[in-house]
């Protein structure tokens, strides 16, 4: 899995002979699968820790949710291998 691959590769519909096609313009991709797991974390550290979600600790917040990200990414990687 490469963490820089889109999230949500894009849009598709099904053609004539049943075989579903997708359609995604160039750069018309998205979010990587990085920055969604990244988002996500911050939405659950920012619920479960509301004393976070202030100005003067954004910081902090955006880098526990991309470590958070990094780390979901190394261990779904060592299950491919």
């Amino acid at each position: 899995m490469d963490a820089n691959e889109p999230a949500f590769p894009g849009t598709g519909e099904w053609g004539s002979d049943g075989v579903y096609r997708l359609e995604a313009p160039a750069g018309m991709n998205g979010l990587t699968k990085r920055e969604l797991f990244a988002a996500m974390a911050m939405q659950g550290i920012a619920a479960s820790y509301p004393q976070w979600v202030q100005p003067q600790d954004a910081a902090r917040l955006a880098e526990c949710a991309v470590a958070s990200a990094d780390a979901l990414l190394a261990e779904l990687a060592k299950e491919q291998s």
